[in-house]
């Protein structure tokens, strides 16, 4: 599918919008039962403005962002040097406005970073860790040819979220 929104590089004017993103996407993945103070902290930290234009002035990142027609309908970041196994290319985040998925907006963009990774690494591997509650995401990067290589826990509050790592290697 063809994507509807234009693949580029955030900018700093670009923040504002990520971190509004940013924040609902995870508040839909992992603030399945309301939003505890635990929650609201880290969405509050973790999606800071300010937070977003260092990650986007960060030289092992490349930070995309999918848009049309001034509106913001997704945005990955890409940290290099950031390894599992052999893996040095991180996809960090790759989140996707819930009303624009299925428009081909996360193929383009990771379709995108994978050729950034290519230029500036020499490979097009990439790796990343996806909620395993997340059945929709983890069927689009299996149908992209990720593959699943072990589990991690993102920790909250004391409350564990089940990870589940997986790799392209070309």
């Amino acid at each position: 599918m063809i994507s509807t929104h234009a693949i580029r590089t955030a900018t700093l004017e670009d923040a504002p919008r990520i971190a509004v993103l940013g924040a609902h996407v995870w508040l839909q993945t992992y603030a399945v039962t309301g939003v505890s103070d635990g929650i609201a902290r880290y969405v509050l930290e973790a999606f800071a403005v300010d937070k977003i234009r260092a990650l986007s002035a960060d030289p092992e990142v490349a930070l995309l962002v999918a848009e049309s027609r001034g509106n913001l309908g997704g945005y990955l970041a890409m940290r290099f040097n950031s390894y599992h196994a052999d893996v040095a290319n991180e996809i960090e985040t790759l989140y996707i406005q819930e009303s624009l998925t299925g428009r081909g907006i996360g193929s383009a963009l990771l379709a995108h970073a994978r050729e950034i990774a290519m230029t500036r690494t020499g490979t097009k591997a990439v790796w990343l860790a996806v909620n395993s509650r997340n059945v929709r995401a983890i069927s689009f990067y299996q149908s992209r040819g990720l593959t699943q290589d072990g589990v991690t826990y993102f920790e909250l509050g004391g409350t564990k979220h089940e990870n589940i790592v997986m790799v392209a290697k070309n």
